[in-house]
């Protein structure tokens, strides 16, 4: 390795960009720049970009379908325990019969051991069949690497390489094994509950519902600006590992040539600029989350006061408030990961996108295989790993 200069190790995380774009914090200073191996193209939507996966998801389809749907078949079970509770309330405690209570515990208990098993049968349909997506992807980014010519490796640093075949994989396996079935799960679990609070008193229940609209405008606008954040990090985590392996691998020439103090300052830059980032990402995330679970308690807390006032009036019994309160309560959780799991497709579509530029580059045409011969490699290889087949480049 040639021996760095004080500008090379400054700029070393930004050799292979030819495109910078600056990314502006909430004080209107400029954060620090995204790199990309080629002149980006007009940002795709989150679905989009991540339904691009669909190639490698498409061999184990069925077991993250199956997984998906008996997770919403447990969260539903979940909302039948107000339901319980109601008939309890108003039935063997008014009537004051144990034997009734007894019953009503004994059908809680079955609901909530039920819902415990269908839960730990999602994670066990998924665990497997998403290691082998993720073995599946890092054999086709490989693959590809190998095939490409020399001057691509020369355009790209190794660490921006390095992170996508390892964190960023590692992300979008993660993407799919939870926040990808729990948005459903989620989104389900929510129509289904507000259909049951409705339904028991729809007076309180359009008192829950009032935060909705304001909920659905934030979360648009934190997308918007958590995407450009998310990439901004990504690639700075690229640039960082660059750095540290040509630290580490010419470690003899650095300090030969007397580089080492030259090397650690462009670290500690590079690394005071992902801090900043991912600070201004926390903040992102922070702001949703305060309001995400402010305003629903706000309603909480207003529907419980307008319930007592009508059980006390007679017009509503005490197990359909309890019924009703228990069911916003099962919502909570629901309601209030929206922010982390938005924030977590966020990463796992910027993960897609940084695959796929290196996955996407067009090979030279004496080293491009015929279609035969990759379609017989691909299930070579995928049949001696027990996998699914690397989806094919373009």
């Amino acid at each position: 390795m040639p021996p760095p200069t004080d500008s090379a190790a400054s700029t070393t995380a930004t050799a292979a960009p030819a495109i910078r774009t600056e990314l502006r914090t909430p004080d209107s200073r400029p954060g620090p720049a995204v790199s990309a191996g080629k002149p980006p193209a007009p940002r795709k939507s989150t679905v989009r970009t991540l339904l691009r996966l669909w190639p490698y998801v498409r061999p184990v389809r069925a077991r993250l379908f199956t997984a998906a749907g008996v997770a919403v078949i447990a969260s539903c079970l979940g909302l039948l325990i107000p339901l319980v509770l109601k008939w309890m309330v108003d039935g063997p405690v008014a009537a004051r019969d144990p034997g009734g209570v007894w019953l009503g515990g004994g059908l809680l208990l079955i609901l909530g051991i039920t819902e415990a098993g269908l839960f730990g049968l999602r994670r066990w349909l998924v665990a497997r069949p998403l290691a082998g997506v993720e073995a599946a992807m890092r054999a086709n980014l490989y693959g590809r690497l190998q095939r490409l010519p020399v001057a691509f490796h020369d355009h790209w640093p190794s660490g921006q390489l390095l992170s996508r075949a390892t964190t960023d994989l590692q992300l979008l396996r993660m993407f799919l094994a939870f926040p990808l079935t729990f948005l459903l799960v989620n989104s389900v679990t929510i129509l289904v509950g507000c259909a049951i609070l409705l339904s028991q008193e729809w007076t309180l229940g359009l008192v829950l519902l009032g935060p909705v609209l304001p909920l659905v405008v934030l979360c648009s606008l934190f997308e918007a600006r958590y995407s450009l954040a998310a990439r901004t990090a990504r690639d700075q985590v690229g640039d960082l590992t660059t750095v540290v392996e040509e630290g580490v691998l010419g470690i003899r020439v650095v300090k030969g040539f007397g580089r080492h103090r030259s090397q650690a300052r462009a670290f500690r830059e590079l690394s005071r600029k992902l801090r900043g980032t991912e600070l201004y990402k926390a903040r992102l995330l922070a702001g949703l989350l305060a309001v995400i679970m402010t305003l629903p308690e706000l309603a909480l807390g207003t529907a419980l006061v307008l319930g007592t006032l009508q059980v006390a009036e007679g017009t509503l019994s005490a197990g359909t408030l309890v019924a009703f309160l228990s069911t916003a309560l099962a919502l909570r959780w629901p309601v209030e990961s929206i922010g982390f799991l938005l924030a977590m497709s966020q990463d796992s579509a910027t993960a897609t996108e940084r695959h796929f530029e290196v996955v996407d580059t067009p090979l030279p045409r004496d080293t491009a295989l015929p279609r035969d011969a990759a379609a017989t490699d691909g299930a070579t290889g995928a049949a001696g790993r027990g996998g699914p087949a690397p989806a094919p480049g373009p």
